[in-house]
């Protein structure tokens, strides 16, 4: 049982005869409660500060454990965060080195595919500028032995002379008549044609 301030202030005792001195005991009594009411006090503000404490504990433990899980939380969130960079950015490499490796082997197919173009149209001029030369060879060749017949005086004996005629100087003396004239004139003609 607590016992209060004014409970021992109110505590009234019997009386005998040969009882302490009532003044005495009533005096030590004062100082007693006051004493204890000092204590009392005392100990009721401490309650309450320590009740204050609990509370503040208990917020304190509450913000701590927000804390701790906020914190778990942006851990965790940071190690997911940071893994899926890294399988993006590996993602996105794979497919850096997949795309360059395809420009490079589509640029070596272009690069292979113009050397053969290349080599194809050298191919194709080579023989153009072969069968310009020869053209241009055989038309100088023709071109020099009808100006050497020219300086003769004998063009187109020769194919005469296949054809089983005679010179023109020859057939003159003949003195073929006109038929026959247009006949060699036009053989003539149509040499000259062939040579041109």
């Amino acid at each position: 049982m607590k016992i209060t301030p004014v409970e021992i202030t109110n505590k009234d005792f019997k009386r005998t005869m040969r009882g302490y001195s009532t003044d005495e005991v009533d005096e030590f009594l004062d100082e007693i409660v006051e004493d204890f009411e000092a204590l009392y006090r005392e100990n009721a503000s401490l309650k309450d500060r320590i009740e204050s404490f609990n509370e503040k504990l208990e917020h304190y433990a509450s913000l701590e454990k927000t804390l701790q899980s906020t914190l778990v939380l942006a851990q965790n969130t940071a190690d997911a965060t940071k893994n899926q960079a890294e399988k993006e950015a590996e993602h996105i490499l794979e497919n850096a080195h997949a795309k360059a490796q395809g420009i490079i082997e589509n640029s070596n197919k272009e690069n292979e595919r113009i050397k053969r173009e290349y080599e194809k149209y050298r191919m194709e001029f080579m023989n153009f500028k072969m069968r310009v030369l020869n053209f241009m060879e055989s038309q100088m060749s023709s071109f020099t032995s009808s100006s050497d017949e020219i300086e003769r005086g004998t063009l187109g004996t020769s194919s005469l002379q296949v054809a089983g005629l005679h010179q023109v100087s020859d057939l003159k003396t003949a003195e073929p008549d006109e038929e026959e004239t247009i006949k060699l004139e036009d053989y003539l003609d149509d040499d000259l044609e062939i040579k041109g």
